[in-house]
Formats: C-alpha cells, structure tokens, sequence
C-alpha cells in the first residue's frame, strides 16, 4: 500500500508536467522591459543595475488559474565587460505551486565598435510542491495522497548566448538545460517526470522618428519539445516616457493558431521609475472560460545619472 500511495502521488505530478509542458516555466507579455526574464546574457550590457517586480494573473474566472510573482536584480561589473543578477519566483497553479530562485553571470565581448557578443550561465534550485491539505477528495483521509505538503527540490543550469547591436538585438536562452528528473522520493527512480528543456529564442528592433517618437518592436518563441508558442509585439513610445502597444501569442506547428492577443501601457519616470500594465485576450479554446490575464510590471534603475539639469543654465 504505500509503494501504492507514492506511485499515485508520481502519476499526479506526471500529468502537470506531461499535459502542460509549456506551463512549466511561466508565462509573460512584458519581457521587454526586463528582457533578463528570457535571457540572462543582457545583465550588465548597460550602465546601470536594474530591480523589476512582476505580478500576473492569468485566466481570470478559471478556478485555480496560474498566478505569478517574479523579482529580479541584475547590472554590470568590471567594467561593463561582465554582468551578474538573480531571480527569486514563485508560480501558483491551483493547489501545485512552483518556487526558485536563480543567479546568473554573463560575459561581454565587444566584436566591434557597434557591436557585442555575450554569453549568460545560470544556475539555481527550484522547488515543486502539493498541498493535499487543499484538494477535496471523495473519500476523507484518502491514504494515496498524503494530506499535507509534498515537495521537491532540484537543481536547475541555463545557458545563452545574445548579439546586439545600437538598436536591435537577438538572442537564445535555455533554461532546465540538464533535464533533470523530477522525484519525489529517493527509493524511487523510475519516474519519467524531467524538468523540460526549453528554447527561448528573442529578438527587439527600435525605431526613433526624432526626438519625441520611436517604435519598439520585439519577438519571444518558446519551444519546449513539440511545443511551440510565440509572441510577437510593438509599441509606439512617446518621448521615451509614456507606450501604448499591442501583442498576438500564436503558434506554428503544434497548434497554427492564434491564442491571445494584448494590449499595453506604461510609464517612465525621469529615466529611473517605471510600471507596465498588460492585458491578454485569450481567444482560443480557453477565451470561452475567461476574462482575460492581467500584468503588472514594476521597475527600478539604480546608479543611472539623470542628464536633465535640476536648474535650466542660464
């Protein structure tokens, strides 16, 4: 009976991991004011260390829908030739909860006057957990599922690459590189549960009219086995302070359809403050139970001096 009740616990985090494996690791529409969230390589590729805060609620009016909340801290060292950040996570589906953190080092190599080359690893622990104290069963004190907290803890490495250049950029980032099994239990081996190896493939071009107008357009694909999923997006961005923009989330081969579509607002404040607003419209399967997700993201920049004089010279 117990080899019984530790099979059934494994088979319940099978199905989360084989049925939405591209739920694994957690879904943005923002990553363009903290392209760190897809690749690692682009810390310390500026002048200036950068905190962000993202909150997102996903599938509203879905009873246990997915629920995020990510912090990151990254900027340059030695010279801008190095970059170092972190990430602590956490994302909350249902009674299934998925918690981390992760640090990261990049190498800057500057191939010409205009244009750079880095490279990103990372490592951390990630930590997948059950409540059963939360899931209603039909019969009480069901001894194939424990009534407490079951919980995992493994190691997680990464690895990217990215090229840019003044206005564009383009890169790769793979997360949950090794594939490590997910188990639960040390006298159990054959569990077929990995951390799934993901592809992160994104790229940004922006446009400045003048002075006052620019355009900001960027792309993220995810593909994590026969999985595809992309975002494509553009913004229009006034003065380098207030953006409207718009996205579409689709995919190719598993699915050549269009799952959401997004609208987005945000404002910076003097060079050093900034939040981001975003709203997805789910218009596949799923848009018939749900009002849509909401996004906030919330920025700082530290040690960016502000050009502006406080007294107009005269």
């Amino acid at each position: 009976m117990r080899f019984m009740k530790k099979l059934i616990a494994i088979s319940i985090v099978l199905i989360a991991f084989t049925q939405a494996k591209a739920q694994q690791l957690e879904q943005w529409t923002q990553f363009f004011l903290n392209e760190y969230m897809v690749n690692p390589a682009v810390s310390g590729t500026e002048d200036y260390f950068q905190a962000n805060a993202l909150y997102r609620d996903q599938w509203v009016g879905i009873q246990d829908a997915p629920r995020t909340y990510y912090l990151s801290v990254q900027g340059p060292i030695v010279k801008q030739t190095m970059g170092i950040g972190g990430t602590i996570f956490s994302d909350v589906v249902g009674q299934t909860r998925r918690n981390g953190f992760q640090a990261s080092y990049a190498y800057h190599l500057k191939v010409s006057e205009d244009y750079k080359l880095s490279f990103a690893l990372s490592t951390g622990m990630l930590q997948f957990a059950i409540d059963g104290s939360k899931i209603d069963l039909d019969q009480a004190n069901d001894i194939a599922l424990s009534s407490g907290l079951m919980s995992l803890w493994s190691l997680d490495f990464g690895s990217g690459v990215r090229f840019s250049a003044k206005n564009w950029h383009a890169g790769i980032y793979v997360p949950q590189i090794a594939g490590l099994k997910a188990q639960f239990f040390n006298d159990y081996s054959e569990t077929e549960s990995v951390l799934a190896r993901h592809y992160y493939i994104n790229g940004g071009y922006r446009y400045d009219f003048d002075d006052t107008w620019a355009i900001d357009a960027n792309f993220l694909g995810k593909i994590v086995g026969s999985i595809d999923i992309y975002d494509t997006q553009v913004r229009g961005i006034y003065k380098d302070m207030v953006w409207l923009g718009s996205s579409i989330r689709y995919a190719f081969v598993s699915g050549a359809s269009v799952q959401a579509i997004g609208f987005m607002t945000g404002y910076q404040f003097e060079n050093n403050l900034s939040i981001g607003y975003a709203y997805d419209l789910n218009v596949g399967k799923i848009g018939a139970a749900t009002s849509g997700s909401h996004e906030i993201v919330l920025g700082i920049r530290f040690n960016k001096p502000n050009k502006a004089p406080l007294i107009p010279a005269e």
